[in-house]
């Protein structure tokens, strides 16, 4: 028997040995296509690869911040909010406490802590490159040509690299231009911001004709894909930043007088960043999550990411067993993205009852009184004013915030995903109509060209705010910071204008909170009196001299992240940063 095992096992041996022949083991892996065949420079594969491309600009906007537990990565925030919003005068970063969410704290704040090892600073630096390189890689692999697929997968390539790169040196500064795919041992030096802007808008100018333009204001299916019209807003937001006044009025002016953009309602400025306007006739470019044929993106975590943005949530959060009906589903972290004292009493002031003030910002009274709660719908105003079951927890001191709350891109239930209560399907904007017409009238203001007025006031009439007698850089400054709320425009606005560090010198100093006077602060035990917010300065978070505040020479600039200043000699980090 032994003797039969070992014959047995020798010619199984033997039959093994002779079958090796390695070609047949190049067994092609299914579902997955070889560099060589998808980079073939065909027209069906070019378009495939521009999808790529537009993934790659989605996770410019989606990729999430948080922390790890338990070898899991939590995604609690957007990185892109963080990076654009949180450094901004318009909002507390919020979240539970002092120490938590410190990713997000610690950039609106301008903490000592603040660093290259920051996650924020890591994700959008290294989301951009991964952009650029996609670009490259298409532009590398489809030459020049008459057909009209790879004409526009190339146009759009070299419209995202630019817009990747306008990104980076806005936030970073001088930067690594990157026109080619790298290999692991290059160390390219930096090119200066000014440099990296001129080169953006020329890439721009190079390209904008070959990309298609919309029909008209409903052409739903190029809102939502690189057009002619996108490339020449971006084109003329970069020449606003490199001060190319006359440039740029002739770029977004030529965006205005095609005729196929226009302001939605104020009635509906509630929704503007909300599924019922995704790719309406304001949006100059929306990434497509659900609702469109063409290009669909998934997103990192995209309805978590947009809960950041507004309040602890839940059960067992913020609020107490119940939430509003239409607002917010029942899971999600928060916090980032409260409006501050100085933004509330600024537009408070100028727009108490304005159709934009309504949209962007509601107080907790207001919340209260006027939306309806789960499980009471249709009760009276004082009903809801005296119910215990609404409302924040007893004694609830909510951390990073005066009593109001950003409603302009709070998450909905009826953005949400079929058969989930988490994950949102809203578009994600990039750019739309108003900001155009705030970047015209900005440049009309620098070059004493009065045109501007018109579009100024075309933005202030559609919100239901007064509107200006004259062109001026005050009144431009003002009305873009209202229209604009957290939609990360307010901190790159304030450096490129000078005014940072004035304005941010205080930032992070005093955090407040609030409480329910519904009940006591310290029992938590009812009061009798309805519900209504105290902002307690006395429970408010005080930073020590020299550990908070816009530092001028430094805060100016993002620091490299800190894997990438360690591993390129030529790249130094930027001035302050550690």
């Amino acid at each position: 028997m032994k003797k039969i095992i070992y014959i047995s096992i020798a010619i199984l041996t033997a039959s093994i040995f002779a079958s090796c022949n390695p070609d047949l083991l190049e067994i092609p892996q299914k579902g997955v296509d070889l560099y060589e065949d998808f980079y073939n420079g065909s027209p069906e594969n070019a378009a495939e690869a521009a999808v790529t491309i537009m993934q790659s600009v989605g996770q410019m906007y989606t990729t999430g911040a948080g922390f790890g537990i338990n070898g899991v990565d939590w995604c609690i925030g957007n990185s892109r909010h963080a990076l654009t919003n949180g450094p901004s005068d318009d909002i507390y970063w919020g979240s539970g406490d002092k120490g938590d969410h410190v990713f997000g704290l610690e950039i609106n704040e301008y903490r000592p802590s603040f660093g290259s090892r920051n996650s924020v600073i890591a994700q959008q630096y290294y989301v951009c490159y991964q952009l650029i390189r996609n670009c490259n890689l298409l532009l590398e692999n489809w030459e020049e040509s008459s057909d009209p697929t790879i004409k526009r997968a190339r146009a759009e390539a070299r419209l995202f690299r630019a817009m990747a790169h306008f990104h980076l040196a806005t936030y970073w500064g001088d930067v690594i231009k990157v026109e080619k795919t790298l290999t692991g041992e290059e160390r390219p030096e930096v090119t200066p911001q000014a440099e990296v802007f001129k080169w953006c808008i020329d890439e721009i100018a190079a390209i904008e004709n070959d990309l298609p333009s919309k029909s008209g204001l409903n052409d739903k299916a190029l809102a939502i894909r690189a057009t002619k019209e996108f490339a020449l807003a971006l084109k003329g937001k970069i020449q606003v930043f490199a001060k190319d006044w006359k440039g740029a009025k002739a770029s977004l002016k030529a965006v205005i007088n095609s005729g196929k953009y226009a302001l939605v309602p104020g009635t509906k400025m509630s929704e503007i960043l909300h599924g019922e306007c995704d790719a309406c006739e304001e949006k100059i470019l929306d990434l497509n999550y659900l609702d469109f044929p063409g290009v669909r993106l998934t997103g990192k975590n995209h309805g978590q990411a947009n809960q950041a943005d507004m309040w602890r949530s839940g059960n067992g959060g913020f609020w107490g067993k119940t939430l509003p009906t239409k607002i917010i589903q029942s899971e999600g972290w928060g916090g980032g993205g409260n409006p501050s004292k100085s933004f509330v009493e600024a537009i408070m002031s100028h727009e108490p009852d304005s159709y934009r003030r309504k949209a962007w910002i509601m107080s907790y009274d207001e919340m209260i009184e006027e939306l309806d709660w789960n499980g009471f719908e249709g009760q009276s105003v004082e009903e809801k004013k005296m119910n215990p079951k609404i409302g924040i927890q007893p004694g609830y001191h909510y951390f990073g915030s005066v009593g109001y709350f950003s409603m302009k891109r709070a998450p909905r239930r009826a953005d949400l995903n079929a058969n989930t209560d988490s994950n949102t399907h809203e578009n994600q904007n990039v750019m739309r109509y108003a900001e155009v017409l705030l970047l015209y009238a900005e440049a009309c203001a620098m070059d004493n060209d009065n045109d501007g007025l018109q579009y100024l006031n075309m933005v202030a009439e559609r919100a239901g705010a007064p509107t200006y007698s004259s062109l001026t850089m005050e009144n431009v400054k003002q009305e873009k910071r209202f229209e604009m709320f957290v939609e990360g425009t307010r901190f790159a606005d304030l450096v490129r204008w000078g005014d940072a560090a004035t304005v941010l010198k205080d930032q992070g100093k005093e955090v407040p909170s609030f409480y329910d006077d519904f009940y006591d602060p310290n029992t938590g035990e009812p009061t009798g009196r309805p519900h209504h917010f105290i902002v307690d300065y006395s429970d408010a978070y005080y930073t020590k001299a020299g550990e908070y505040g816009f530092v001028a020479g430094k805060n100016e600039r993002m620091p490299f992240p800190y894997n990438t200043v360690s591993q390129n000699e030529n790249l130094n980090q930027n001035p302050g940063w550690n």
